[in-house]
């Protein structure tokens, strides 16, 4: 058959369409205790680049039911984020969920990234032997053609692959045969079980592949399983900047062919065969962005005749590994540790760096480039991406029979969405229909207040971030439907909110407020993969060194070790604390009998109340003794009765004692701490609403642990870290870059995993084990 050159395409591309991301997620660790901190890095990437124009990554996390327990939104900058999650002690089996992804995916839960945190169960042992997966001698053989199919009087690429029972490569000899005994071409697979030979079939002739055993006497032999079609398409790296996509075809025929790279379109254009034979297609390799490039092969009535994609580079070529060169390298209990790391040929990367105990399981830990350019067009997430990205032929492997078919046509039409940082908006809500009939009358008095030019025409709002001392007040108007927006207002973790009821004249009508932190639809359900694809292997997590106790640990030398846990505080606790230290001075701080906070309590925000119905109902005393007024001892019974009848919206904090010291002061008292005229809310004793919403999730610092004195490791606690170090803000910009950690007590080695995305749009990935 003749070979024509079609055309040689150098791409200003020919097609601008609809583009998605790709989400990665690097966690400090491959596996968690119930109870533990996850901390993480996200990257995002678009066109072969960090996605600048995503701003917001949502984030689900979950069990395997698919309930969602935990959801947050990242604020994304130049396409990263950092942050963490509390991993449940109760609630949860073997493993947990994470949902990612950008406003562009929100609609499609087919698209979210996945990632799987497993978990070390309560206590664990080392697996037996007996549980190891059993490997027999027996060598399984598959033939794959590369592009799906065999095109008769054509040559043909034949792809082979020798593996143990187990699923283990292994290298084998043989041939293959044809019925008529004039064919006999060997072949022979290398360590990985792996190799390629050409071929030629004709049709009615049936062919035969022979191969040996183990043992290297028997043969084992099955047919060629041989499948004709009039046309296919194939990609091949050309080696020297160059693609080809081969478009081969028995008969004249008018085709259509289609190419992508990741979700983008590349192009679309005919190609047409007035006699058999193959066509070529030339793309220069440095026009095009890194990731998946899958060409489709179709008829004239749209019918999908053949396809084949392709990682574009080999992959050594794919991602980049920096230079580690360490300094100090110490095997000493809580040691100092020391390298730099560089990356040659790059003006800046962004990368995350984690460093665990060397018994802590990181099988489980994703590498960036099979999560961005393989994991989304994978039918099977449960493939071992890092084991394929170490051969080409394993690639070839999955590409021929794992890669998804995905509608790309409706993904084109999928509207473009702007994404925007987010901010609060409220919504009103009422019972039933009550709504309606209440806006009637809102608008009735806007008309009235509009006439008579006087009072307000919307609801007081009030919101204090942490650490704030003062609520910002301001004016906020709902429409029809009961909602509002606070223009501007985007926070991190938490807002204290106050909503204050519009007008007086409608303060008593029952009503809740709906606060959302974002335009898109939160997801009802986690979106999870097929319980098959949720399997960690047993011996990944089972690990006899670390047994694991609901608050304690016990170590490979029979010690027990109190575990680290976050300690969580009530809502009420952390305003009591922040009230404390507001407005007590020295000589007031310290535990009371009864401390209250009377604007957290809804009987107080619904209606008024003086301090002495307040006193009489919350403090069961015949007497509150003593009262004192700012830290002030009230002595003349006149001011005390006029205190007493004041109004609760003026009082901010009440705290009762028994007993009470302060100078020559001893005995029975009350403190009291009004609010001054300017800090009190003429609308307090109305209808509020108050609640803690939550915005952007915050980065939080990891706290990496330092001994860089002898007397701090020698006195110190025992040092049970599993994660030795987590640094994901690691910019490095053409020049070696320190990094310093310290061992923890077992002191046995550690992994080194690095992972980021270049400025260029380079994956970076590393990671060994210490010492090897």
């Amino acid at each position: 058959m003749k070979n024509y050159l079609l055309i040689l395409l150098l791409l200003p591309f020919l097609l601008k369409s609809q583009t998605l991301p790709q989400i990665f997620v690097h966690t400090d660790r491959g596996a968690y205790f119930p109870g533990d901190t996850v901390w993480f890095k996200a990257y995002v990437m678009n066109e072969g680049l960090l996605d600048a124009g995503s701003h917001n990554l949502y984030l689900n996390m979950g069990n395997g039911d698919g309930v969602i327990q935990k959801r947050s939104v990242l604020l994304l900058k130049n396409g990263m984020a950092a942050g963490y999650l509390f991993v449940p002690r109760q609630g949860i089996a073997n493993n947990l969920f994470l949902n990612a992804y950008t406003t562009a995916m929100a609609a499609r839960p087919e698209l979210y990234y996945i990632k799987t945190i497993p978990l070390i169960p309560k206590s664990t042992t080392a697996p037996s032997a007996a549980s190891a997966l059993f490997q027999d001698n027996e060598i399984q053989l598959e033939t794959y053609p590369i592009g799906g199919s065999f095109i008769a009087g054509v040559e043909n690429e034949l792809l082979i692959k020798s593996y143990l029972q187990g699923g283990k490569g292994v290298s084998t000899s043989g041939r293959i045969t044809d019925s008529a005994g004039t064919l006999s071409m060997p072949f022979h697979t290398d360590s990985a079980g792996y190799t390629r030979i050409k071929i030629n079939p004709e049709p009615n002739t049936a062919y035969q592949v022979f191969w040996t055993r183990a043992d290297g006497i028997d043969e084992t032999r099955s047919a060629l399983d041989i499948s004709y079609v009039s046309s296919k398409v194939m990609i091949q790296d050309m080696g020297s900047d160059s693609i080809r996509i081969i478009v081969q075809s028995n008969m004249a025929a008018n085709y259509e062919l289609e190419a992508r790279i990741n979700y983008r379109q590349l192009f679309s254009s005919p190609v047409d065969f007035s006699i058999a034979g193959q066509k070529n297609i030339y793309l220069k390799r440095s026009d095009l962005e890194q990731g998946i490039l899958q060409v489709f092969l179709r008829g004239h009535a749209g019918t999908l005749l053949g396809r084949s994609a392709h990682l574009l580079g080999s992959p050594s070529e794919v991602f980049l590994t920096p230079e580690v060169v360490f300094n100090q390298n110490s095997m000493e209990e809580k040691g100092r540790n020391s390298f730099t790391i560089a990356l040659s040929g790059e003006k800046t990367s962004y990368l995350s760096i984690a460093i665990t105990d060397i018994d802590m399981p990181v099988d489980t830990i994703d590498n960036i480039v099979g999560d961005v350019y393989l994991k989304p067009f994978l039918n099977n997430n449960s493939n071992n991406l890092k084991q394929y990205l170490s051969n080409k032929d394993k690639l070839e492997d999955i590409f021929q029979n794992d890669v998804k078919l995905i509608d790309f046509a409706e993904l084109d039409r999928l509207p473009v969405v702007k994404d925007s940082i987010l901010f609060l908006r409220g919504q009103i809500q009422m019972r039933k229909n009550e709504w309606t009939k209440f806006y009637a009358r809102y608008q009735k008095l806007i008309f009235d207040v509009k006439k008579s030019k006087s009072g307000q025409r919307g609801a007081s709002f009030g919101y204090k971030k942490p650490g704030d001392k003062q609520m910002v007040y301001t004016e906020v108007i709902p429409d029809a439907k009961g909602w509002f927006s606070i223009p501007r207002l985007t926070f991190y973790d938490s807002l204290e909110t106050r909503f204050s009821q519009i007008y007086r004249d409608l303060k008593f009508d029952e009503y809740k407020i709906s606060y959302h932190f974002s335009d898109v639809t939160p997801s009802e359900r986690l979106y999870i993969p097929a319980k098959a694809e949720q399997g960690i292997h047993s011996g990944v997590i089972n690990n006899h060194r670390y047994y694991y106790g609901a608050d304690y640990y016990i170590d490979n030398k029979g010690m027990r070790h109190i575990r680290e846990v976050p300690v969580y505080r009530s809502k009420q606790q952390k305003r009591l604390d922040a009230l404390e230290e507001k407005y007590t001075s020295h000589a007031f701080k310290g535990k009371a009998k009864f401390v209250f906070d009377p604007h957290s309590e809804e009987q107080i925000i619904k209606r008024s109340m003086s301090l002495q119905q307040y006193l009489q109902e919350k403090i069961r005393r015949p007497t509150y003794g003593s009262i004192f007024l700012n830290e002030r001892l009230i002595s003349q019974s006149s001011e005390v009765n006029l205190l007493l009848e004041s109004d609760m919206s003026q009082i901010i904090y009440v705290k009762y004692y028994d007993y009470f010291r302060f100078h020559d002061f001893g005995g029975q008292a009350t403190l009291v701490y009004q609010l001054t005229p300017s800090e009190i809310d003429s609308d307090f004793g109305k209808r509020i609403d108050e609640q803690i919403v939550s915005g952007y999730l915050g980065g939080g610092k990891f706290q990496n642990k330092v001994y860089n004195q002898t007397l701090a490791r020698l006195v110190s606690d025992y040092d049970y870290r599993p994660t030795l170090y987590w640094n994901p803000d690691v910019q490095l910009q053409q020049k070696e870059q320190p990094v310093i950690f310290y061992n923890n007590s077992r002191a046995k080695g550690y992994w080194i995993t690095i992972q980021g995305v270049t400025q260029s749009g380079k994956l970076v990935f590393y990671q060994k084990r210490y010492p090897n």
